[in-house]
């Protein structure tokens, strides 16, 4: 092999090298725990064991009828927001399923806005939720 050919090959190797490299460390676990990197980004959190996630347990929608609830039956909401160890979840409707745990510390709203979040604070679309969440992690 030509001296220029081997030099060729190396690079190409080294080049190959570093994006494993790369794609490596994008996908691995930075080190950082959870705890941590709250306050500066949503943070997913598992909990339960043998690799079973278990979520908490979402109220139901309200329905119109009993005395101070209020009808969310005709409206549209796709997402409602619940307190979940003292910070706020979401949830998507109608299926209410865990969507996104959010590193939204409950105390630290103001307390019209808590006791939303503990009623169900629903909200219609995507932009409606990251409004929300964009005012309190920022």
């Amino acid at each position: 092999m030509s001296r220029r050919t081997m030099l060729v090959t190396l690079a190409a190797v080294v080049v190959i090298l570093l994006a494993v490299m790369l794609v490596f460390l994008a996908n691995s676990d930075s080190g950082i725990s959870p705890e941590d990197r709250k306050g500066t980004e949503f943070v997913e959190q598992t909990e339960g064991g043998a690799g079973e996630e278990q979520f908490p347990a979402a109220d139901p929608v309200p329905e119109e009828g009993a005395e101070g609830t209020v009808s969310r039956e005709n409206e549209n909401y796709e997402f409602v927001l619940r307190n979940y160890h003292n910070y706020v979840t979401v949830y998507t409707l109608p299926e209410d399923t865990l969507y996104e745990y959010t590193d939204v510390i409950l105390d630290v709203l103001p307390e019209e806005t808590k006791e939303e979040i503990r009623q169900g604070k629903y909200l219609r679309n995507e932009e409606e939720l990251y409004n929300f969440l964009e005012n309190y992690t920022s």
